[in-house]
Parts: structure tokens; C-alpha cells; sequence
């Protein structure tokens, strides 16, 4: 059986970002809703929640500035490893 070869360092930094900014807009949006449209008796208050927060800038801010910061503390990361084993 062949060894799996580990994952390129970049590919690792572009996955995790990724994840990162997934997670962020999954919060964003999920307390965006929460605080905006739910519990007002208004069928479509759910509906035009989502779509606030779906054109607010703040959101993809956000999602942008989180998916930077995980690059950025994943490549600090790798770098540290990679130093430790020598290559």
C-alpha cells in the first residue's frame, strides 16, 4: 500500500481560510437572523432577515478579515513546524 502524501503547505492555508470564513458566515448570519427575524409574528420577516444580511457589507467584511486572520495564523503555524523538523 502506498503512503498518502501530505498536503502542500499552501493548499493547507487555502483550506483552512476557507473553513474559517464558512464558520464566520454561518455565525454572521445566524445571530444577524436571530436579532432581525425571528419571533415577530411576521411569516416573512425570516426571509427579508436573510436578505439583510445577505447585501450587508459588515457581513462579508467579516467573512473576508476571518478568512485573513486563518491564512495568516495557519502560515505563521506551518512556518514554525516546518522550521522544527528541519526543512
Amino acid at each position: 500500500m502506498t503512503r498518502r502524501q501530505r498536503p502542500e503547505p499552501w493548499q493547507l492555508v487555502v483550506v483552512t481560510a476557507i473553513g474559517g470564513a464558512a464558520i464566520a458566515f454561518v455565525i454572521v448570519v445566524v445571530t444577524g437572523v436571530l436579532a432581525d427575524g425571528v419571533g415577530t409574528g411576521d411569516p416573512l420577516d425570516f426571509y427579508r432577515a436573510i436578505g439583510r444580511e445577505l447585501t450587508d457589507p459588515a457581513t462579508w467584511r467579516v467573512v473576508g478579515l476571518s478568512a485573513v486572520v486563518v491564512a495568516a495564523v495557519t502560515a505563521v503555524v506551518l512556518a514554525f513546524t516546518r522550521r522544527g523538523r528541519g526543512g
